[in-house]
Order: structure tokens, then C-alpha cells, then sequence
């Protein structure tokens, strides 16, 4: 027996010693390893106005394209000089210097080594001394260059140098509204900033706004304490209004006496007047971060607490394994064990601090499959790790079996966050046979190679309203001649297969993709006859039939109603809203619209995102997993490991020049569209109290930013102008991309333009009064419009709502050209 006993010991021994060989030598064989990510090592630089911080720049560890760094905005003293912040945690900096760019980056004002450098306990204190006169209301890029143990690390932020910003009063009221709410005092002072009515939602605490209640925005009975406080950014700034974000975070009790965490996003739009700071505008978004530990089932599904509904998470297709993303982490859910395991982690679980929490990236589930091995990408800034400081697109696949999380592709790119979500947002994918990986970068196609990171490509300079990507990115449809109203074929690409088709239409129809319901194809054909190109912005393609076909290419649904035409379409989850119009004589009148429900909607009901109600909580989000789960905590937490392999793994893209001019909206604090016109970006700017820039990044258009009366000398007008020209063309012809057709937009809009000092041309009836049909604006003041007639030498006033009334009726058509200021 004992001798048995030996054996057994022996062999199992033996067998332990053989595993660990040939682990051992498979390692030698891939060269690989694993290991956690390592920790943030980038030191943080903070800008500083009056002794307080704000503006906190992360740090690149490459030079980036400077036009694209367009997220905060620090003013400059009028003394030309700026006060900053250094916190090098365990770095040790040896050289700090600074550029000054203009904001198309294609002039460098100055390059200067900074000498006023002092060392304190946490902070190295820095003065940033600018020798080369900048221009007064004009945005610059400062470069930041710090040498942290030897490694040159880049900061940018936008500058602008303009007295009477009122920088200080916009600060101090967004951070005294941010105390007063978390601690519930003083609170009659901040209730008078306020506009609670109907239209606030006071029922959940994961999206609250100026509309909401003065309880409500004092954290009803959540009861939290600060855990760190805000550093608040500077989104825009100008003499009337200014934008600021503070990002904080916050902690709770639970009924159980666990703490509870949270990450808060609080926007300000603010206005300065003599009297008192005015709040125009307020939004506050809160995220709890998932806490596996806590008790996340519940009969419903997986409780994630107070979260927006806009949450990625995806299952597999026998909805065995459900992924979901929060705050930087990624979590996958296996609901025949109800383990729950940490696939991928910026945040620390203990330990975090400002880097690793930083929200400037994005994940991204691209496929489960049966086993629960996943497929997933990180977009954007690269808070730690291997990338730390870099800018790109990771591709990662997580094997279930083992826990263990491998880099397949780093896509290193020179843009920035927002504009590589827009992009990965419009297709990311990994092909059914693992072998290549499409995504669109700067309106370009890629097709890389996973194996030996061959970048091919698939489509280039695509016209953003000329593509659409169905919902798990494996088709891809597109308009090669590149013309979203004058086209009569649409290019379909499976990229699993690689196999191609086309769908055309006769040469007196034209063809527009309009999007896809899950995988099914929807497009729409139009009479030439009936489409209406005239002005940009405010087409007309209204389409007699529509078609929803599936991957192979066979009709699943036309729409056709005898009399209407759609004009436009709305894709919501499983709903498709079509917005119809009636021809009448040669014009189009808004109809009602119609309905079609994808008959995949009742087999999802299960899944997805539902909410529970609670008295401390409010509104909570519930993941539904399909079946009913035992209420309590997860049966086992697993944390992934990375698998390290040697050998770079990165393909970097280099810009493309593109003729696409494109317009960007930034409204609170961050990108929120692109536009090909210019009339539909500031149309959703003044929505959404935000600023347009063009494709320079240039300020183009601002929203409560013009000045309260003016009139410009006539003398001084184009000869274009003057003429009264409506001609597109002609205007074209004579400015270039500088030409701007603002038909559509309101007067109060185009308006703008004539406070930066350029005269427009407004449509109106055919009127004694007007009899060229057409009118010079020339100024405005309180109440009036200064106009003048085509060919005339004397401006008259004309009322305010009298000229809002005469535009609309002529069809808001309007014409202007952009002056942009220059040395």
C-alpha cells in the first residue's frame, strides 16, 4: 500500500514536472507571457489662473495632429504669460518647453525653452512667458514638451488671449453650485439659477438638468461625500459665454453599509452680466461604477446601478454569455455559472488616481461567441499599459477558457479620441475567420491583416452621408461615385466573405443607402425629376419607394404609399420611423409619417436593458440575461491576465489629405456632430448652445456670440454682394470654401455673421417693396434690421420679427461668405 501510495506521488510528480516543461518551452516558442497592465507612469501638467488649477492636459508620448487636439481652452493673462503645473508623481522632469501653433497648425509663432521653474512638495511651478504678439479673439494651440525621465512628453491645449473673459467668475460659480449641491447648504442661493418645470425627469439620478428640482440636484436621498474633487475644464470662453465640465467623483452607502462610487459630469453654459453670472444651461451625468462584489443579481438580471441607457454590451447568439462595459472596465457575465470576470480595466481596483480614470476612450464589443471567448476594442487615448500615451484603435481578444486577454492589432494613429470614436463608430470589425479587421479611419476604409498586420484598402475619401455599416459591422454599403443626391449604384461588401454586390437603379432614378435594421439593408430610389439640390444643406430626396433587403441580397420588405414620398428616415433599435412629405405642383409639404416594425422585435423582448425603481436609488439599471437569476452576489469574480507575445503588433495610419469639407459641432464640452453643410451645423449648434468649426478647426459660427448691434460700411461690400447675387455658383466662384449657404438657418443665426462684419444676402417675396425679391443685410441693432436694396446707396431699418416673418415666407435662403482674420 505504501509503496502504491510512493508511485501515485511519483507519477503525478512527474506529470506536474512534464506540464511545466512544456508550458515552459511553449513559452520559449511564442515568447510569450502574462502579466496584469502595468501602472500609469505619465506625469499630469495643470493649468493655473489666480491660484487655482483647472484645466488638467494628459500627457501624449508622441507629437499629435495639433488640429485635432481641440478639447480644452485656457485664457492667457494680459500680460501674455501663463502659470502652470507640473505633477511628475514618480517621474523626474529635466527640460520643459512650449510652441505656440496656429490653430490649422500651419504656422509655429514661437518655440521657447521655459526658464521660471520652481520644485514644491507635489507640483513643479512653471511660467510660460509668450514673446511673439498673438492676436487679440483668436484661438492658438500650445504645445506643451516636458522630458520625464528623459522621454519627451507632449500637452496641448487651445489659447486665447482677450481681456474681460471674466475667467475667474465662471469658475468660482461652477465650483460654489458643485459644493453647495453635494453638501445641501446654502441652497436658496444656487435655487434662483434654476428652471425646474415639466420637463425635468426628477426620477433618476444617472441624467439631471436645469429643468430638474432643486432636490433632485441636491442628490435627493443618496446622501453622498466628496471622493475627489473636480479640476474643471474650460470648454469655450468668450466675451458673453463661457463652457465648463467638472468630472468628480463621489461615494454613497448602501443599505448593507458598503460604499458605493460614483463618477459625475456636470456641464455649465454661463453668461456674464454686470449684475450676476447667468446659468443658461446645466446638465449632470452620473455613473456608478460596477462593483462585482456587491450584490449585482437580481431576479430581472444583473443590477448596474445608476447608469444612462446608453451602456455597450452585447451576448452571444445562445445568450449563454452577456458582456457589458462601465467606466472603463469590461466585464462578461456567464449565466449558467453566474461567474462574472473582469476582462479589460483602465481603472485600478485600489489605487486609482487621474490617469487611469481619465474618460478619453471608449470600448467596444465586437463579437461572443459560444464559449465566451470575446473580441473587443479600445478606441482612443491609452490611459496605461503598454500604449500609455498613445492614441489609437487596440484590437483584443479575450479567451474564456484560461482568462487571459491578448493584443491582436494596435492601430497608432495621430487623432484624437472623439474624432476615432466617430470613426470606429461607423465600422469596426473582426471577420468570422479571425484573420482581418475593417475600420474606417478619416473616411477611409482599412482592411488589416491580423497575422501580418497588412493594411489594405477597401474605399477612400468616402463622403460620411455616402456609406452606412450594418449593426454588427460585417456589411458595408457605399456609393462609389461619392455623391449622397446624384448616384445610381450602391456597392454592397460582405467581409466575411469578401464577396461583393451591387444594386443600381434606371438613369432617370437616383439611389441613396439610408442605413441597415440589424443586418438588413435599407435604401431608397427618387425620380431625378423630383430632387432638389439648389443649396446645400437643404436638399430634397424624396423617394418614391423604398427597400429593406437582407445579406444575400432578397427583398424583405418594400415601401410604397400611393401620394407620399420619404424624405428622410429614423432607425431605432427595432423600429423604423419614415418621415413622408405630398407633392404639390412642383413643391414637397411635410406629411405624416409611418412605421415599420422589424420582426426580430419580439424575440429580443428577453434581452437588453430595463430599469428598477428605489426609494435611495431612484431609477437603476438592469441588465436582462434572458432567465430569471438568484438574487445575491456573483458565484466567482475572475480577473483576466494580458497575454504579452514579443514583437510589435502595430500598424500605424498615416493621414490622408481628403477634398471633403467637413463641419464640426462641439456643444457641451464636447464633439457632438460633423456636417458636410455648413447650414445644418449651425442649425444643430444652436440647438445644442454649441460652436462650429470648420475643417481648419477654425471657430466658424458661435452660439451667443454676437455683438448686440452693428453696421457695416457698405462701401466695403464684395461687388457680389452688392448685386444681390442668389447664384451658389457665382458665390462659389468668387470665395471658394470660404462661400457659406445658410438657407434653412433662422435670421437670428445668419446674424452672426454680420456681427464678425460680413454683409448676407436674404431671399424675400417679390413685393412693391421688395421688388428684386432679394436683400442686402447690412446690420441689425435691438429691435430693427439694417437692410439695403441691391444696387442702392441708403440702408432703412425694418423690424426685427417683421424680417423673421419676410425671410420664412421667402424660404430662409441665405448667402455669405466667412472673413476669417488673419496677421
Amino acid at each position: 500500500m505504501k509503496k502504491r501510495i510512493i508511485k501515485i506521488i511519483t507519477l503525478v510528480a512527474v506529470f506536474i514536472a512534464a506540464f511545466l516543461t512544456s508550458v515552459h518551452f511553449l513559452n520559449q516558442e511564442t515568447g510569450s507571457t502574462s502579466e496584469t497592465m502595468e501602472l500609469a507612469s505619465l506625469p499630469l501638467v495643470y493649468m493655473v489662473s489666480d491660484g487655482t488649477q483647472l484645466n488638467c492636459l494628459h500627457g501624449y508620448t508622441k507629437e499629435m495632429t495639433v488640429t485635432a487636439m481641440r478639447d480644452t481652452l485656457t485664457p492667457l493673462a494680459t500680460t501674455q504669460t501663463l502659470e502652470i503645473q507640473i505633477q511628475p508623481f514618480q517621474n523626474e522632469i529635466t527640460d520643459i518647453s512650449f510652441e505656440v501653433l496656429s490653430s490649422d497648425g500651419s504656422q509655429s509663432l514661437e518655440n521657447t525653452k521655459v526658464t521660471k521653474v520652481s520644485e514644491g512638495d507635489s507640483y513643479i511651478d512653471a511660467t510660460l512667458e509668450m514673446q511673439q504678439k498673438m492676436l487679440i479673439n483668436t484661438e492658438y494651440v500650445l504645445k506643451i514638451q516636458v522630458k520625464a525621465d528623459d522621454t519627451p512628453v507632449y500637452f496641448y491645449t487651445r489659447i486665447i488671449y482677450e481681456d474681460n473673459l471674466h475667467t475667474n467668475e465662471y469658475l468660482d460659480f461652477a465650483m460654489g453650485f458643485y459644493e453647495r449641491c453635494l453638501t445641501g447648504t446654502d441652497l436658496d442661493t444656487i435655487a434662483a439659477y434654476i428652471e425646474p418645470d415639466e420637463t425635468g425627469n426628477n426620477s433618476t439620478m444617472a441624467h439631471m438638468d436645469i429643468h430638474c428640482s432643486m432636490d433632485q440636484l441636491s442628490w435627493a436621498d443618496l446622501s453622498p461625500q466628496v471622493y475627489y474633487k473636480p479640476t474643471p475644464s474650460i470648454k469655450e470662453i468668450n466675451e458673453n459665454t463661457a463652457t465648463i465640465l467638472l468630472d468628480y467623483m463621489i461615494t454613497a452607502q448602501s443599505g448593507s453599509g458598503t460604499t458605493e462610487y460614483y463618477q459625475v459630469s456636470e456641464y455649465y453654459r454661463l453668461r456674464y452680466t454686470e449684475e450676476r453670472i447667468m446659468l443658461l444651461d446645466f446638465e449632470r451625468d452620473t455613473s456608478q461604477v460596477f462593483d462585482p462584489e456587491a450584490e449585482i443579481l437580481t431576479s430581472k438580471g444583473i443590477n448596474l446601478g445608476i447608469n444612462g441607457k446608453d451602456i455597450e454590451y452585447k451576448n452571444d447568439l445562445n445568450s449563454r454569455y452577456f458582456g457589458f462595459a462601465l467606466q472603463g472596465t469590461l466585464w462578461l457575465f456567464d449565466t449558467d455559472t453566474n461567474r462574472i470576470t473582469e476582462v479589460f480595466s483602465f481603472p485600478q481596483a485600489y489605487g486609482s488616481d487621474l490617469r487611469d480614470t481619465y474618460n478619453q476612450n471608449d470600448i467596444q464589443i465586437i463579437s461572443i461567441d459560444e464559449s465566451g471567448n470575446m473580441y473587443f476594442l479600445i478606441c482612443g487615448y491609452m490611459n496605461r499599459g503598454a500604449h500609455e500615451g498613445e492614441s489609437g484603435v487596440a484590437v483584443y481578444y479575450f479567451d474564456s477558457a484560461v482568462s487571459s486577454v491578448e493584443e491582436c492589432l494596435f492601430v497608432d494613429t495621430t487623432q484624437c479620441y472623439e474624432l476615432l470614436r466617430k470613426d470606429a463608430d461607423a465600422l469596426a470589425y473582426v471577420s468570422a475567420d479571425r484573420n482581418r479587421f475593417y475600420i474606417c479611419v478619416e473616411s477611409t476604409i482599412y482592411g488589416i491583416q491580423l497575422d501580418t498586420r497588412q493594411v489594405s484598402t477597401v474605399a477612400e475619401n468616402v463622403r460620411a452621408d455616402c456609406f452606412v455599416t450594418s449593426e454588427s459591422g460585417r456589411y458595408f454599403a457605399w456609393l462609389q461615385q461619392n455623391q449622397p443626391f446624384n448616384s445610381t449604384k450602391i456597392t454592397v461588401i460582405d467581409f466575411n466573405t469578401l464577396e461583393t454586390r451591387e444594386i443600381s437603379c434606371a438613369d432617370t432614378e437616383r439611389i441613396r443607402p439610408l442605413g441597415f435594421m440589424g443586418e438588413d439593408l435599407i435604401y431608397g430610389i427618387a425620380n431625378v425629376s423630383d430632387i432638389d439640390t439648389e443649396h446645400e444643406g437643404s436638399e430634397v430626396f424624396p423617394m418614391k419607394v423604398i427597400y429593406i433587403v437582407n445579406g444575400e441580397g432578397e427583398t424583405v420588405k418594400t415601401y410604397e404609399a400611393s401620394g407620399y414620398y420619404v424624405t428622410g428616415i429614423t432607425i431605432e433599435e427595432n423600429l423604423l420611423t419614415l418621415d413622408r412629405a405630398t407633392k404639390q405642383g412642383t413643391d414637397f409639404e411635410e406629411a405624416s409619417q409611418d412605421h415599420i416594425v422589424s420582426s426580430t422585435a419580439d424575440e429580443e423582448s428577453a434581452y437588453g436593458l430595463t430599469t428598477q425603481v428605489t426609494s435611495r436609488k431612484q431609477t437603476e439599471m438592469i441588465l436582462r440575461v434572458g432567465k430569471t437569476l438568484k438574487a445575491g452576489k456573483a458565484s466567482q469574480i475572475v480577473r483576466s491576465r494580458q497575454v504579452i507575445y514579443e514583437g510589435s503588433k502595430i500598424v500605424t495610419l498615416e493621414p490622408k489629405e481628403t477634398d471633403q469639407n467637413l463641419y464640426y459641432v462641439y456643444a457641451k464640452g464636447k464633439l457632438d456632430s460633423t456636417y458636410t453643410a455648413i447650414s445644418q451645423a449651425v442649425n444643430r449648434a444652436n440647438d445644442q448652445l454649441g460652436v462650429v468649426v470648420n475643417s481648419n478647426w477654425q471657430n466658424i459660427w458661435e452660439r451667443g456670440n454676437k455683438a448686440t448691434k452693428t453696421r457695416l460700411n457698405i462701401d466695403e461690400f464684395p461687388s457680389l454682394v452688392m448685386q444681390g447675387s442668389l447664384d451658389v455658383t457665382a458665390w462659389e466662384s468668387a470665395f471658394g470654401d470660404n462661400a457659406l449657404d445658410l438657407s434653412g438657418c433662422t435670421l437670428d443665426s445668419v446674424l452672426y455673421y454680420v456681427s464678425e462684419g460680413t454683409p448676407v444676402v436674404a431671399k424675400t417675396p417679390v413685393t412693391d417693396e421688395f421688388p428684386y425679391g432679394v436683400i442686402i443685410i447690412a446690420g441689425y441693432d435691438e429691435y430693427n434690421t439694417i437692410l439695403l436694396q441691391p444696387g442702392g446707396e441708403e440702408t432703412f431699418y425694418y423690424g426685427s420679427d417683421d424680417s423673421t416673418a419676410l425671410f420664412e415666407e421667402a424660404g430662409n435662403v441665405f448667402l455669405t461668405y466667412w472673413d476669417p482674420i488673419s496677421e
